[in-house]
């Protein structure tokens, strides 16, 4: 069986720096997705590829990472905000992607 290969977030930022998408919006969502990484990371909690980032989040929600699962950790987030701010802007950008793919559709 092959192995499909991680795409890691360098990789990803290549792709974008050299413009290496079909259309701006595949391009946005792929900047939404770094800007959401991005914030999520820090000392305690770093990932360093789209499948650890995905994984991490689900452990974090409890479940699949969708649109309704976003926005109740998100809930969650807000009522110690001061507490979890930067994984809330990650949410955010998280939740940017549900309403870009929806208006490519």
């Amino acid at each position: 069986m092959n192995e499909i290969p991680l795409l890691t977030f360098d990789k990803l930022f290549d792709l974008i720096e050299e413009n290496r998408f079909k259309n701006e919006t595949d391009k946005k969502i792929a900047n939404k997705i770094l800007e959401a990484a991005n914030d999520w990371g820090d000392w305690k909690n770093s990932v360093n590829d789209l499948n650890e980032f995905i994984l991490v989040l689900e452990k974090e929600i409890k479940g699949l990472t969708t649109q309704p699962n976003i926005e109740k950790l998100l809930h969650r987030y807000n009522r110690d905000f001061s507490k979890y701010t930067w994984e809330a802007e990650s949410l955010c950008s998280l939740l940017e992607i549900f309403e870009l793919q929806k208006k490519a559709n």
